[in-house]
């Protein structure tokens, strides 16, 4: 995928992937894929006070060629029940879908 990036997007991925990487949200670890810059796959640690606590949750996201005017995909890797998380893992949330925005970037979207 990533040689259907322009290089622009592949700078401007590369430097977003590298800033969560080494300053992630709390509880949310992220993993680069060093072979695919668009393949970001992380493990979100459940908030306290919610069912999800205690769990560890891995997701990925995907990065398409239309990146960062169109949103990334969304998917948990880890089962989970929940009302906007379809049964193959999609994530469904509005951010994601008609709320998306090029400034948001992908931290927002992990928050």
């Amino acid at each position: 995928n990533v040689e259907n990036l322009p290089p622009q997007t592949l700078r401007l991925l590369c430097r977003e992937v590298s800033l969560l990487s080494a300053d992630p949200p709390d509880g949310i670890k992220v993993f680069p894929n060093d072979e695919d810059v668009t393949d970001v796959q992380v493990a979100i640690e459940g908030p306290e006070g919610t069912p999800y606590a205690g769990g560890l949750f891995r997701m990925k996201l995907v990065l398409g060629k239309d990146f960062p005017a169109a949103p990334p995909k969304g998917f948990f890797l880890t089962k989970i029940f929940h009302p906007n998380v379809g049964p193959s893992g999609e994530i469904c949330v509005n951010v994601l879908k008609r709320d998306w925005s090029a400034e948001l970037g992908l931290r927002h979207v992990l928050l």
